[in-house]
């Protein structure tokens, strides 16, 4: 437990002492240079989360997935209607002698670079990295890799939307794609915020709700089915998602009760606007629809939601009589109080503890 609190305190104290990044005067768009500390943070948060030990919830099920690609003879094997790509660092991998641990680090760095790209690409850099310790970082990434691999890999495409640039956003959705099927969803928000025609929205409305159906069903009657008559684990399953669910949730009533304040481009005002309706849909759904598990999948990629609000926030109501540093301490105050009660009260929260490296394995 001791180490997750290090990489939140640590992460906090450059948040509080920070101050606001200006935009370039040129294109009114913020560095995303890597510099030397935050490569370090890269490095520190690539052997925190590459090379854990039976650490995460589905540690067991990546392990089979591994094992299930170490029997195949070739790439040729190599299943499309799965994760492809995925598979493919499990095979390399494996070919290599690096086992799952290595499947974890490139997984890791992958994951890191992207996080890193996209806080950079705030005024609060460091106020965004700590948003993202105690559910980003500690609970996706350790305990979904595939999921945080493609989320990874879709923060630095929405970088690039956000910079105009399209067609390195459509690239990157697709590779993230064959990590993780689901990051598919991100294509039709990106229609849904580029399009000021009404009926094109209602058409791609209907995708994303049929692309959703596709994506999900098979997994969501799968768990209706195994959990029938099963409430306890119904309950279980509810009380994560809607916790999750309301961390989204509260971002996104903030970006819309104050839409104007917020210093966005012409791209990314509309794409938040976006992802905070959806948020606020998938929160209005979990009353609806009885298992939550395909509600909980899509919301992992409204989590870059909370980063972005988070790190505008302090500056939004300007700097009199240094009102945003109590904003500053709230937000601050509010993950660690995230952080507290997933580690001490979460129902799965034991797969993460106590925390265990293959360096001090050895």
């Amino acid at each position: 437990m001791v180490v997750y609190w290090f990489y939140f305190l640590f992460a906090a104290f450059f948040a509080l002492v920070g101050q606001k990044r200006l935009a370039s005067p040129i294109n009114n768009q913020q560095s995303i240079n890597i510099n030397g500390l935050w490569w370090l943070f890269i490095f520190a948060l690539t052997l925190l989360i590459g090379l854990r030990h039976e650490v995460g919830g589905d540690w067991d099920n990546y392990i089979r997935i591994f094992e299930e690609v170490s029997l195949i003879d070739g790439l040729k094997d190599i299943s499309l209607s799965g994760d492809p790509g995925y598979q493919i660092l499990n095979y390399f991998s494996y070919k290599l002698g690096f086992g799952i641990y290595g499947v974890n680090v490139i997984c890791a760095f992958i994951f890191s670079i992207g996080l890193t790209m996209f806080c950079r690409n705030l005024p609060r850099p460091f106020m965004a990295l700590t948003v993202a310790i105690p559910y980003l970082i500690i609970v996706v990434s350790m305990g979904y890799s595939r999921q945080a691999v493609a989320l990874g890999i879709a923060m630095i495409g929405l970088v690039n939307l956000g910079r105009n640039n399209k067609l390195s956003f459509i690239f990157l959705i697709f590779i993230a794609t064959t990590i993780h099927k689901s990051a598919i969803l991100l294509l039709p928000i990106y229609v849904l915020s580029s399009t000021k025609n009404k009926f094109w929205s209602i058409i791609w409305l209907g995708i994303v709700a049929i692309t959703f159906f596709l994506v999900f069903v098979a997994d969501t009657l799968a768990i209706l089915y195994s959990n029938y008559t099963n409430l306890e684990d119904i309950a279980s399953q509810s009380e994560g998602a809607f916790i999750r669910l309301a961390m989204n949730l509260v971002p996104a009533c903030i970006y819309l009760f104050f839409y104007k304040r917020f210093n966005l481009s012409t791209i990314e005002k509309p794409l938040w606007r976006w992802f905070s309706i959806i948020s606020i849909g998938l929160m209005a759904l979990y009353f609806v629809i009885p298992a939550s598990s395909a509600l909980d999948r899509i919301a992992l990629y409204m989590i870059p939601l909370q980063l972005v609000i988070f790190s505008y926030l302090p500056d939004i109501f300007g700097q009199k009589d240094a009102i945003h540093r109590w904003i500053i301490l709230a937000i601050l105050f509010y993950y660690s109080l995230v952080l507290f009660v997933w580690l001490n009260f979460a129902t799965h929260s034991h797969f993460w503890l106590p925390y265990q490296n293959l360096i001090f394995l050895w």
